[in-house]
Order: structure tokens, then C-alpha cells, then sequence
């Protein structure tokens, strides 16, 4: 969940009284504190660890509350469970079991590790054994430099000072995956007084990052003697808040305490506005959240579904601009259709009475008669103000009715609305409003699957709201294919083509949430990492740009036979084919971790009026879709200069629609996911 309000504690290096230490700083406003588990004047014996007594304070000093909400603690940052030195290695094997011991006694909600490098399999192995036997295990806040000075002063050359900035996403990134990525292990940042690139800033706004580390000695005191950060610093502080990481501010006291931490609030306040961002408002409090897909074909939606999509400031906007645009076309198509009809019955006459000039009229000049007025007054008299037809496929409660008939307000046009629903809860809405609300409207409801009614007269523009989060997901191709009966040759469908797109992305957090969605049979693993989730998703970083994947079009066009002519079905349909196959590549331009796809969708109403959720287009302001997160089974470690080639396929049967997918990188490829739709499929 998005911070609302920034989150400080205070590290102290040294807490000979550790009450008066925690009473300090929550009078200062600090949330917490830092405190090592260990105290200073113990000292240990370097065998036989804890068998000799106390080897710290006793845990009496503070209360349970504090010790559970208000005690980070911090291990002995010299143990080194992956020395290579096998006296050490065991040594401190025995420390760090000692403290991990303690730790859980006290059931502090969080305890701080050090990673020294990227050799980490003893202590993952450690600390996996820690969570398989506690009953109250914490989380695990790994702490690593933001720059590697060690790196840093082997760089011999100004390209070579970005290994120094990539080293500790090595030693995280490795420990994280031999932990299989697990929620409850992140990452503590320290920042340094210089920054890197924002590649790599961006990286680890990818990674769960549970606190920053803000040392004292990066502060520098303004006019006025008060601590303050460089513009750069308060930029990089403000994005890790934004992805709910605390600061702890820790070092040498260079200024009162107090003052830190009202700076900092200072600075978060100052932070650009996002109340304005409809989206930002609506999706606080779903970031990271993963939900199952919509299914409003196989399930009809509750109120409260319909309810949420139709708060949405923009997608029925945009709607309605569509809607206007193809009534107003079809009206001038009507009126040159019309003229020409009454141009062919009098063409034996050898004259046009309607035109003022003597040349003759082909189609050109009858396009410029119904759009120019240059005919005479008597040519409005042979248009037929004729009601247009508008069909409104799964009408749901009725906005795309509202829509259509403030469109037919805007445009002056006469329109009978015909509202195809099948959930049964909906008609039930549509019936009362048709006699409450649109009593004067010419307007009637059809209960029904759209795939399965014929109605007379066809209707001019068919309106749909079937898209999913990933464009065709929510099987809006076979719904408008198997109603295309319900419209004329030559009608408008609303919308007229949507497109689906895909972007690698590194994203440890929500792979890990899909791996335990839901609990049940052990295989239950492989069936959330081989389905759709939709998320709105934060703490993730893009791996490479985003692509094109799939693209329908409505009216759809018939598959040709051996002969080239089109086929029909059963019914005399155009008989369509919405199976698809894709393959897509990528250059890495960056080492990274890749944990799956992030998937959107764009779509063309009609005309130039479009709505989109591609991060590049995305319409300002609307909120009814989240994007997909397409994971893989097991995450893939890229390369600067590898490539990514992923394979995508949907596949259809008589029943059920469902997705395949594979993905290489070099001569390394994973299982196909999903195959036969073993796990996620959409029933028709």
C-alpha cells in the first residue's frame, strides 16, 4: 500500500540504556528504532556460543509492545557465515544462530543482516532454516551499501565506476534468489553522498526495498544551520517512499535528531501533488495486489462490480465521442445514399432538378451535395429522418445507454437504443430504468446471450464494453464475432480494434505473491505461475520496451477457403479465426533479474477517439483497468546484450479460449506455460 505518510526510524550504534534511547526518538516523532541485538560490554567466547551465560541485556528492559512494534534489530554486522575461512565460517555460524535465537524470543517485527558479498548460500541456508522452525518468524531486512567503495577504488577508468554501482545488486539479487524470492526477506539500502544512474535507481525501485538508509554525513546545513539534502538525494528519497520503503536516518549526530526527521517530513510533503491522478487516488491501497481475472462471460458480475467500472471519469467519455462521431457519419452516409437513390429514379429525365448547376452528378458531387449544402433546399426533404439503430452488447447496467443517447443529444440524431444483456440482476436495472429514467426515449432491452438472439431491423453501430486488462482476455473477439449477425453490411462496431502489448520486468514481489495466490494441492504453484494476474503494479522495473502481441478488428473478416471465397458457419456467419501466435525479442540493456511480462492493452473506439492503459498512451485519468503480470516458473537472470525472445500463443477450442507461453534467453529456454490451459483458461 502507497505511504500516505513518510515512515522514519533512528539507528543508534551504540544504546547503553536502551529505553531512554526509544523514549528519545519517539518524542522526536521517529517511528522506530534500530538498535543492535547485542550489547557492547558482553562479550562472547569465540566457541561454544551461548553456553555461557547471557550474552546481552535482558529483554525486561522494554515492554512487549515496544519490543514487537518500535525494535529493529540489527546482528552483529561482522558475522560472515560465507568466510572462507572454515574457523570463522562455523564461529560466526554459531553467532548468528545465537542472535536469530534471541531475536525470535523478542518477536521484533524486523531484523537487519549485513551481506558482505555475493558468496551467500550459508546464510540463505540459515536463515531458511530460521523460518521453517519459528512460530513467530520476522522479516528479514538484508542491508546493503548503495555503492561498493571496495569496487570503487580497484576502478581504473571513469566506465568502470559503474561495477561499484552494480556489486550490491549482485550480493542482494543472488542471496534474494537462493531464498527462491521469498516475501518476507527485502532489502536495506545506505546511500551514499554521490548517485548513480537513474538505471539503476530504477532497477531497485524494482527490487522490495524496505528501508533506506539516509547516513547523517550526506546532510549539509543550510543558512540557517538546519540539516538538508541535495535536490538529487530528496528525489531519490521521495521515489523509495513512493514504493513504501521507511528511512532510517543513522551516523554521527551532526545536528539535533529532531531535526532530521522534520526535514524529511518536510521534504515527503513537498513532493508533487497525486491527489489530481484519478488512477493514483482509486488504485491506493490495491498496489502489488493480485486479483484473479474477470470472467463476465462465464460469470455474471455483482453490483458492486458494475458499480466500481462505472466511476470510471473517462472510458465513457471517450465513449460517447465515438458514439457522436459514428452517428454523424452514418447520417451523412444516409443522406448520400438517399440522394443518389432519388438521382437514379429521375436519371431518365436526362436532368438533376435538385442541383443548381447543369453538369452532371456522380458520387463525388452527391458527397459534396449531403456535406457542403450546395443542392438545393428541396434535397433535405428526400433525406428520411429515420431513426439509427444502436445496439448496446452487454449493456450491464446501462452507461454505454446514457453514453449513446447524450451522443444522440450532441449530434441532433434520432436514435432507438437496443440493450443486449444477459446477466439477469443487470435486466432487472435496465427494465426500471427504460420505465423511470428513458420513459421518452426510444429504447428496449433484450434479455439474452448476444451470441444466441436475432433481432430485425440490424443494427447501424453496434457498443461493447467486453475488453479485459489484456485487451482480448475477457473474450470480447468471440462475443462480437457471434453477434455479428445482429449488424448491417457496412455497420460501425464500437469499438472498431483493440491490441494487446507485453514488456519483460523484473518485479521479485509479485512473482513472489504468485507463487502463493492460493493454497491447496502441492502442484498449486505451477498453476499460479502459469496464470494472468491483475495488479497494479508498483514495485516493478522494465527490463526493455514495451511490444505489440495481438490485434483484433470488428467487424471481423472471414478466413478464406482453398478458392479464396469466405467461409460461413452453421448459421451463414462469417466463419472467423481469433487464434493467434506471436514471437517477440528484446536486447537487454542492463543485468537484471526477469520474473515474467507486464501486459496491457490499447483500443480504437472509432474514428480517432481511442482508450489505452499502455504506459506510454495511457488515458489520463481512467481507472477500469488494471495491467496484467504474466509470470514465469522460474525467474531468469539477463545480461547486458543478451537477448529475450518470448513466444506467445492463444488458442481456442469449442469451449474455452486459454494462453501459452515460452520464453529463451541464449541457449536457455523455459517450460511452456500453460499448455492445453492445464491451469488458467476463459470458458465460452
Amino acid at each position: 500500500m502507497a505511504q500516505q505518510e513518510i515512515s522514519c526510524g533512528y539507528e543508534y550504534i551504540i544504546t547503553a540504556d536502551l529505553q531512554t534511547c526509544l523514549t528519545e526518538a519517539l518524542q522526536c516523532s521517529y517511528s522506530f528504532i534500530v538498535s543492535p541485538i547485542i550489547h557492547p560490554r558482553f562479550r562472547r567466547q569465540s566457541t561454544n556460543a551461548g553456553k555461557n551465560g547471557g550474552f546481552t541485556r535482558s529483554d525486561m528492559v522494554l515492554s512487549p509492545q515496544d519490543w514487537t512494534s518500535r525494535i529493529v534489530a540489527k546482528l552483529s554486522p561482522y558475522i560472515n557465515v560465507d568466510s572462507p575461512s572454515a574457523t570463522v565460517r562455523q564461529r560466526h555460524e554459531d553467532y548468528l544462530n545465537e542472535e536469530l535465537s534471541y531475536c525470535r524470543g523478542l518477536g521484533v517485527p524486523a531484523i537487519m543482516i549485513s551481506i558482505h558479498g555475493r558468496e551467500s548460500n550459508n546464510l540463505a541456508r540459515i536463515l531458511q532454516t530460521y523460518y521453517e522452525t519459528s512460530h513467530h518468524p520476522s522479516l528479514i531486512w538484508a542491508c546493503v551499501p548503495m555503492l561498493c567503495s571496495r569496487t570503487y577504488r580497484e576502478c581504473t577508468e571513469d566506465d568502470e565506476e559503474e561495477k561499484a554501482w552494480n556489486e550490491p545488486w549482485y550480493w542482494w539479487s543472488k542471496f534474494h534468489e537462493r531464498l527462491d524470492w521469498d516475501k518476507r526477506v527485502g532489502v536495506v539500502l545506505e546511500l551514499s553522498a554521490d548517485l548513480p544512474s537513474q538505471e539503476v535507481v530504477k532497477r531497485w525501485l524494482g527490487e522490495p526495498v524496505k528501508a533506506i538508509i539516509v547516513p547523517t554525513s550526506i546532510f549539509h546545513n543550510n543558512k540557517k544551520g538546519y540539516p538538508v539534502l541535495s535536490r538529487a538525494h530528496q528525489q531519490l528519497v521521495v521515489s523509495m517512499v513512493e514504493h513504501e520503503a521507511q528511512v532510517i536516518v543513522s551516523g554521527a549526530r551532526r545536528s539535533n535528531i529532531e531535526f532530521f526527521v522534520q526535514y524529511l517530513h518536510r521534504v515527503w510533503r513537498r513532493r508533487p501533488n497525486p491527489a489530481n491522478d484519478p488512477m493514483l487516488s482509486y488504485a491506493r491501497g490495491w498496489e502489488d495486489y493480485l486479483q484473479t481475472p474477470l470472467q463476465p462471460l462465464a460469470d455474471n458480475l455483482d453490483t458492486h462490480t458494475y458499480n466500481v467500472f462505472e466511476k470510471d471519469p473517462v472510458k465513457y467519455n471517450q465513449y460517447q465521442k465515438a458514439i457522436a462521431q459514428a452517428l454523424i457519419d452514418v447520417q451523412k452516409d444516409r443522406a448520400v445514399k438517399q440522394i443518389a437513390e432519388y438521382l437514379e429514379s429521375v436519371s431518365i429525365n436526362g436532368s438533376n432538378p435538385l442541383c443548381q448547376s447543369k453538369a452532371s452528378c456522380n458520387v463525388a458531387s452527391i458527397n459534396q451535395c449531403s456535406k457542403n449544402e450546395l443542392c438545393d433546399n428541396n434535397t433535405k426533404e428526400l433525406i428520411r429522418d429515420d431513426p439509427i439503430t444502436v445496439m448496446v452488447l452487454g449493456a450491464g447496467r446501462g452507461p454505454l445507454v446514457r453514453a449513446t443517447f447524450n451522443a444522440s443529444d450532441i449530434t441532433n440524431t434520432k436514435v432507438k437504443v437496443i440493450a443486449v444483456e444477459k446477466n439477469p440482476c443487470a435486466v432487472v436495472v435496465l427494465a426500471a430504468q427504460v420505465r423511470e429514467v428513458w420513459r421518452n426515449r426510444d429504447v428496449v432491452v433484450i434479455p439474452g446471450d448476444m451470441r444466441q438472439i436475432n433481432l430485425s431491423p440490424k443494427a447501424d453501430i453496434i457498443v461493447s464494453e467486453l475488453l479485459g486488462s489484456w485487451g482480448d482476455n475477457e473474450l470480447s473477439p468471440e462475443c462480437l464475432d457471434g453477434a455479428s449477425n445482429l449488424l448491417k453490411p457496412g455497420g460501425i462496431s464500437i469499438p472498431s480494434s483493440y491490441r494487446s502489448y507485453v514488456a519483460p520486468i523484473t518485479s521479485p514481489r509479485l512473482w513472489a505473491a504468485a507463487k502463493i495466490a492460493t493454497s491447496g494441492i502441492p502442484q498449486q504453484k505451477d498453476k499460479n505461475l502459469e496464470t494472468l494476474w491483475v495488479v497494479y503494479m508498483q514495485n516493478k522495473h522494465d527490463i526493455a520496451e514495451t511490444k505489440l502481441v495481438f490485434t483484433f478488428n470488428h467487424p471481423s473478416k472471414a478466413v478464406k477457403d482453398e478458392e479464396g471465397c469466405d467461409k460461413s458457419d452453421y448459421r451463414g456467419l462469417p466463419l472467423t479465426n481469433n487464434r493467434r501466435q506471436a514471437t517477440l525479442t528484446w536486447d537487454v540493456q542492463q543485468d537484471n533479474i526477469m520474473h515474467g511480462f507486464g501486459g496491457y492493452f490499447d483500443c480504437t473506439l472509432y474514428g480517432n477517439e481511442m482508450i489505452s492503459i499502455v504506459p506510454g498512451t495511457h488515458s489520463p485519468g481512467m481507472i477500469s483497468w488494471f495491467p496484467v503480470f504474466i509470470p514465469i516458473k522460474t525467474p531468469m537472470r539477463v545480461q547486458k546484450g543478451d537477448k529475450i525472445t518470448a513466444t506467445f500463443w492463444r488458442c481456442v477450442d469449442s469451449r474455452r479460449v486459454w494462453y501459452e507461453w515460452v520464453v529463451e534467453v541464449g541457449n536457455r529456454s523455459t517450460p511452456l506455460h500453460n499448455a492445453n490451459g492445464r491451469s488458467s483458461e476463459m470458458l465460452l
